[in-house]
């Protein structure tokens, strides 16, 4: 791999990822709706509900609160003009949350947008507080209404982030959350110029979404997390393995949840029915193992690949857990490496690349 080459990758790694700073508790708390939803229907354990304009991919978030009101959205046409209408305002205001609020700079991570139609924030756990949201909300604000949007809709959260980037200036791979202070300009530009870009999600058809992703607030808590998880997968992936043989399962992964996925091929009727039997089964498990609510998305891959403006990115969050496949090139589609970084990525998930 060549110094010149900037590459983004995600990494489910024993050792974790995110650095938090020493104030974390003094956070602000999460909203009493909790999660990413409105209601119990919508499970932060399906990540499309998010779409980002700009900043890193993030999974399982979780809300903290929501300002202004959300429009009615009835038909596709308008979803689709409301989210382009979003997009423009990020485009709007992008230079001033990157230099000013985004990583390296200050706690924003991610701005999108979510299917409810909320413009949205999320954070690194660690300094956020009222006034910060505050702030941030008056420059969306602010633009929306030249804009002619009054109002506007914005829900803050905190977003899980595993991600790093090579830096030449420090001859390392870089933590995306680590301390700034010994980094060159060259290497904050680099930061700054990988946080500007449009985060590209894999294509899925998304079945069902069981259970629910905690906060998981430092590196601690996503390994041991992440650890729970393997247990459940490795004690029930004999009781998978009869659907795999069948074809009616491709895949069966472990990551920041667990993840099934179905045979495109199969009706809808089948892929609910297998949904909810497999669910079964896992949280039967899950339970033994006093894990409750236990995170399981069910999906289906199409042929059209992946979707997004900047083609060049190359990111696969389907392939962001360590996973049991039917074939061998199912496993190797879920596990492009076997390096140190291939070994690591077997053991506790995947890596995603992302070339700048």
């Amino acid at each position: 791999m060549k110094k010149s080459e900037t590459l983004l990758i995600t990494l489910l790694l024993f050792f974790g990822v995110l650095i938090f700073p020493a104030s974390a508790d003094d956070s602000v708390q999460l909203s009493p709706e909790s999660n990413n939803s409105e209601n119990s229907e919508i499970s932060n354990v399906d990540f499309d509900y998010y779409t980002y304009f700009f900043g890193l991919y993030s999974q399982g978030n979780n809300v903290i609160t929501r300002y202004g009101k959300p429009p009615v959205l009835e038909t596709e046409t308008q979803k689709e003009n409301w989210n382009s209408t979003l997009e423009e305002l990020s485009n709007e205001i992008k230079d001033t949350v990157v230099s000013k609020y985004m990583y390296p700079h200050g706690e924003v991570m991610s701005c999108g947008i979510n299917a409810k139609g909320y413009f949205v924030i999320l954070f690194k756990y660690g300094n956020v507080d009222e006034q910060l949201m505050d702030e941030i909300y008056s420059l969306i604000d602010n633009s929306a209404e030249e804009m002619g949007i009054q109002d506007i809709p914005v829900e803050f959260g905190y977003g899980t982030y595993r991600e790093v980037i090579y830096l030449e200036g420090i001859n390392r791979w870089y933590w995306f959350g680590e301390n700034t202070e010994n980094l060159s300009e060259a290497d904050i530009y680099t930061l700054e110029e990988v946080m500007k870009q449009k985060t590209v999600m894999s294509v899925q058809k998304t079945v069902a979404a069981y259970g629910n992703i905690p906060l998981l607030k430092d590196k601690n808590e996503t390994i041991s997390w992440v650890n729970e998880l393997s247990e459940i997968a490795n004690a029930t992936e004999e009781k998978i393995t009869p659907y795999m043989e069948q074809g009616q399962v491709i895949r069966y992964a472990t990551g920041i949840r667990l993840e099934v996925e179905i045979n495109e091929t199969l009706s809808p009727e089948e892929k609910t029915f297998l949904a909810e039997e497999i669910y079964q089964t896992i949280d039967q498990e899950a339970r033994k193992q006093n894990v409750n609510n236990v995170p399981v998305i069910f999906m289906s891959t199409p042929e059209e690949g992946i979707k997004g403006s900047d083609n060049s990115n190359n990111n696969s969050e389907s392939g962001s857990g360590s996973s049991s496949g039917r074939n061998e090139s199912s496993k190797n589609n879920s596990i492009p490496g076997f390096g140190l970084l291939g070994s690591l990525a077997c053991l506790c998930g995947g890596w995603r690349l992302k070339k700048r």
